[in-house]
């Protein structure tokens, strides 16, 4: 499981829940991403650069957590799972979300080319 934080204004960083527990400050990320809104009014198309940063998640697993992320916040019913998780924290329900995900990703592109 990973724990993301956001930076203003439109960088993200993503390191192993574990290792963020045992020391937040520690804990090395593994991912790392950026969304670029430059051409968002005139061009319809926001730009994404996502990184990986260590060896504990593979370019495979790192697209689908960037584009599960992103998915969140632009599908409005994905919103809904974001919404609860912020603001009623304890109606959440981790074990749903993790095999609505699950689901999703077993079940998505086979190759790394994927629109987002």
């Amino acid at each position: 499981m990973l724990v993301s934080q956001f930076f203003e204004p439109s960088h993200f960083i993503m390191a192993y829940l574990e290792d963020y527990k045992m020391d937040p400050v520690a804990a090395q990320p593994l991912i790392s991403f950026s969304i670029f809104d430059d051409y968002a009014k005139d061009k319809d198309m926001t730009l994404v650069r996502a990184d990986i940063l260590n060896n504990g998640i593979d370019e495979g697993e790192g697209l689908k957590v960037v584009k599960s992320m992103l998915d969140n916040y632009k599908d409005d019913e994905e919103y809904l799972n974001v919404r609860v998780f912020n603001v009623n924290p304890d109606s959440f329900n981790l074990d749903d979300f993790i095999a609505q995900k699950s689901k999703s990703w077993n079940s998505g592109p086979s190759d790394d080319n994927v629109n987002i």
